[in-house]
């Protein structure tokens, strides 16, 4: 969350995006995830939902971003999102690997988007602009 609002005060639009996005994916999935003696016992539709819904977001993201980060954080979530897969294709999958599976790539996605939040504003700091999307005529400023 503070991630987040870090992304929103000092991130240009790829960094405020990508922190909505995991921000409403968080909220999401802690509305959606209720049932904690039985969470990842089975399959977690909700939740794979959710990690879909914001892969297709971090997929769009980066192909437009004029940044290299969303990449990683897409790459990682799709690791993350992957684990669903892995649970449907195996329901004999232990609890506890699916939930470290699906959860765990959440903390260096976090800090990638710090880490990019830092960049943007060391080159806005530095050039006095900051490119956000690849498509944007290189000239404006």
């Amino acid at each position: 969350m503070t991630a987040s609002g870090y992304a929103f005060l000092r991130g240009g639009a790829p960094e405020r995006l990508t922190g909505l996005a995991l921000l409403l994916a968080a909220l999401s999935t802690s509305v959606i995830q209720r049932d904690i003696p039985v969470l990842f016992a089975g399959m977690e539709v909700g939740v794979m939902v959710v990690d879909l819904i914001l892969l297709v977001v971090m997929i769009m993201i980066t192909l437009h971003a004029d940044r290299f980060w969303p990449a990683w954080v897409t790459a990682l979530h799709a690791l993350g999102t992957g684990a669903h897969l892995a649970k449907a294709i195996s329901p004999d999958v232990i609890r506890l690997v699916y939930a470290v599976l699906s959860a765990v790539w959440s903390y260096p996605i976090v800090l990638l988007l710090v880490i990019g939040t830092v960049r943007h504003s060391r080159r806005i700091q530095a050039q006095g602009w900051d490119l956000d999307w690849s498509r944007q005529d290189r000239t404006i400023r």
